[in-house]
């Protein structure tokens, strides 16, 4: 909701500015909107990255500390983030109003903007807060997230195989991204005609709890370990392992294609799935660093230009317009990528047609 309302604001409240800008040729008479729209685009943009990088954190924590993330990653210490994100931003914008830096228009972006060759020592500042910081954090979370995701995906291989083995039955009847599924009595025997398996991961081990219905319904339970000794099977571990193991297949899995929203238990589609999360969380990353790093590599040069006293600028006026329009376009694209790609979303859509329809 935060990347939502920061990626509006940036187009609510800088596009209409700049669209005003070429229409005037320039805002001669308009020096307070011109601090103005400089400062707040400012703020905005720099909000969107540090809404990215807390996102990127917030996944690394519910994978990594999956048992404990409910309880640590509450909606008040979110809230608390999210108004640590405005606070950094506005502060951080600021010293341009105060006399470090300044906000003038810039003809090339077609706006006002924080004038990054006037002071190459808030250049450095704000390049190191607000963009390398942020975008070292995303990196690192997503390079670990796509390691545990493969580290999964080949112990649950493994798994199949086992289980396999140890009971016959094909390795395409168990499931893939850890939900529960109906088995067959002819391949389960003593468990009834009607059970369902669930595996999870429980520290380090692969659990199978196996769930029928005996005679007139009532649920009976065994837990066990593919080859390995038996584990506890209280409702609080059940439940706080089951969740763990879900949480990583969750995320990458909730991006199936349209149509798949409970795909087959194969191994294709188990590979099919992790490569699709793997494709999204490269696209995040690449979007990221495309749309930002030239518009930073500019500021460092303009700003290194100024600090050695230079005569002639090595940046023509288009490079520091097509960057500029770079980081605008960020702001379209990330709506893409975090919501629209999303099965959960496009769940909710097809749901909102059906009651728009009835």
């Amino acid at each position: 909701m935060n990347l939502a309302i920061s990626d509006l604001l940036v187009g609510v409240g800088v596009m209409p500015f700049i669209a005003l800008s070429i229409m005037n040729n320039g805002w001669v008479d308009c020096t307070d909107l011109c601090l103005y729209v400089g400062y707040t685009s400012s703020v905005y943009c720099t909000a969107s990255v540090l809404t990215l990088a807390a996102i990127a954190l917030d996944r690394y924590h519910s994978i990594m500390d999956c048992l404990r993330y409910s309880s640590h990653c509450t909606l008040w210490r979110k809230g608390a983030v999210v108004l640590w994100i405005w606070l950094q931003a506005l502060v951080t914008s600021c010293p341009p109003l105060l006399g470090w830096s300044t906000v003038s228009y810039i003809a090339p972006m077609y706006s006002c903007a924080v004038n990054w060759k006037s002071s190459p020592s808030y250049t450095a500042f704000m390049a190191a807060l607000s963009f390398l910081m942020p975008a070292a954090v995303i990196l690192f979370c997503y390079v670990i997230i796509v390691r545990v995701a493969r580290s999964h995906a080949r112990r649950i291989h493994n798994l199949e195989d086992q289980l396999q083995r140890n009971t016959g039955m094909p390795s395409s009847s168990f499931p893939t991204e850890m939900t529960s599924e109906r088995t067959s009595p002819r391949c389960l025997g003593a468990h009834g005609p009607s059970t369902s398996r669930m595996v999870y991961h429980l520290s380090g081990r692969f659990v199978s709890e196996t769930h029928g219905e005996v005679g007139d319904g009532v649920p009976s339970a065994s837990d066990h370990t593919a080859g390995a000794p038996q584990t506890s099977s209280h409702p609080g571990s059940t439940s706080s392992s089951n969740a763990a193991s879900r949480r990583l297949f969750s995320f990458l899995a909730q991006h199936a294609p349209h149509g798949h929203p409970h795909p087959p238990h194969q191994n294709s589609n188990s590979n099919h799935l992790h490569h699709h999360g793997v494709v999204r969380l490269f696209l995040v990353i690449s979007a990221f660093f495309l749309c930002w790093t030239p518009y930073i590599g500019v500021a460092l040069v303009q700003a290194t230009e100024t600090a050695l006293s230079c005569k002639s600028s090595l940046v023509p006026p288009s490079a520091v317009t097509f960057s500029y329009w770079l980081v605008l376009l960020n702001s379209d694209i990330n709506p893409l990528l975090y919501a629209l790609l999303s099965q959960r979303f496009q769940g909710a859509l097809r749901c909102l047609k059906q009651k728009i329809k009835v």
